[in-house]
């Protein structure tokens, strides 16, 4: 027979637990998409840690990314996760160019 111990504890009260920001709980789960509407970073922007079906006021709209985290993501050229794809890789950051520039309408966390 073994004794168990029915304590209950405080998940806070626990060493070394806390609560994560946004930010930092994105990163823990796989990271932020970051995105904007001018190259360089230099428009509007916004970081993403889940998928989106419609990009809303982004859509056909975004000239820069940057990926943060141990995940990439996938960008659509088409609302719903449908249209040309591309992938962006973890770590990376930079200007759209060619069909992918100003032509994204959803994305996916890989």
């Amino acid at each position: 027979m073994s004794n168990i111990n029915n304590q209950t504890q405080d998940l806070y009260s626990i060493e070394l637990v806390q609560d994560l920001d946004h930010e930092a709980a994105a990163t823990v789960s796989g990271g932020t998409l970051y995105i904007s509407k001018g190259y360089n970073d230099t428009g509007d922007d916004i970081g993403l840690n889940k998928g989106y079906t419609d990009l809303g006021s982004y859509k056909n709209k975004v000239s820069w990314y940057k990926v943060t985290g141990y995940k990439g993501w996938y960008a659509y050229t088409g609302k719903n996760y449908t249209g040309k794809k591309y992938y962006l890789k973890p770590g990376s950051k930079g200007n759209l160019y060619g069909d992918a520039n100003n032509n994204i309408e959803s994305v996916l966390p890989a």
